[in-house]
C-alpha cells in the first residue's frame, strides 16, 4: 500500500474483506476513532443538563489528538502554513502533494502506523498460545529467561478473532525464535502430543 491507499483508508469509507471472504464497506479509520472516544454516544461531548457524564476512552483520545497534532506540524513543516480545515482533510491534501521523496516516503510509513494503532485498539487480536511444558525440538528448552516464560506458542486465530483451520496455525519459540507451519506444525504437534491434550492458555 502507498500513502493514497493509507489515506483512503484513514479518512474515507472503504472496502474491507469480512470473515465471510467477501468484501464490505466500513467508514473511515478515523470515524471509528472519534467513535470510540465516547462509546455509545453519537452527541455532544458533554453530559446531559443534571445527568452523568458521558464516559471517555482516554487511549482513543490521546491517539485521535496525537494523529492531528503530528498531521498540522508536518503539514507547516511542508509548507511552512497552517492547516485550518479537518484531520481528513488534511491527510488527503498530502495524497495529492507535489512531495520531497524523503517526505513522501515518511507520510507514507506514519500513515501506515496510524493504520496499525487504530486496528490495534479497536480490534485487538486474541494473543497467542503457549504450550504449557513442551521442550522446542530446536533449542531443546521448555522455559526461557528469569521470568521463566514458555518457549513454545501457537498461533490460531485470525485478525478477526476466530481461530483458522489447524494447516494455517503455526508455532513460534520465543527462546530461538525457530518456527513452524503447514505441515511442519502439523508433524510437530503429534510429536509433541500436543493436538488434543494440551493445556493452551493465553500466552503472555
Amino acid at each position: 500500500m502507498g500513502l493514497t491507499d493509507n489515506v483512503h483508508q484513514l479518512s474515507r469509507e472503504h472496502l474491507k474483506t469480512g470473515p465471510d471472504g467477501k468484501a464490505h464497506k466500513v467508514p473511515a479509520l478515523l470515524e471509528e476513532l472519534r467513535n470510540a472516544v465516547t462509546p455509545g454516544h453519537a452527541g455532544s461531548a458533554g453530559g446531559s443538563d443534571g445527568g452523568p457524564p458521558i464516559p471517555i476512552n482516554p487511549n482513543a483520545l490521546d491517539l485521535l489528538c496525537e494523529i492531528e497534532r503530528d498531521s498540522r506540524r508536518d503539514y507547516f513543516e511542508i509548507t511552512s502554513e497552517a492547516w485550518d480545515s479537518t484531520l481528513e482533510e488534511l491527510l488527503q491534501r498530502f495524497a495529492t502533494m507535489d512531495l520531497a521523496a524523503d517526505w513522501s516516503a515518511y507520510l507514507e510509513r506514519v500513515s501506515l502506523e496510524y493504520i496499525d494503532q487504530i486496528t490495534a485498539m479497536l480490534w485487538p487480536v486474541k494473543p497467542r498460545r503457549k504450550l504449557v511444558g513442551k521442550v522446542c525440538p530446536s533449542c531443546g528448552w521448555a522455559t526461557y529467561g528469569e521470568e521463566r516464560k514458555t518457549c513454545l506458542s501457537l498461533g490460531c486465530w485470525d485478525d478477526e478473532g476466530a481461530m483458522k483451520k489447524v494447516g494455517e496455525w503455526d508455532i513460534e519459540c520465543g527462546s530461538c525464535e525457530a518456527g513452524w507451519t503447514g505441515e511442519q506444525m502439523i508433524f510437530l504437534l503429534r510429536a509433541l502430543d500436543t493436538r488434543d491434550e494440551i493445556e493452551l492458555t493465553q500466552a503472555r
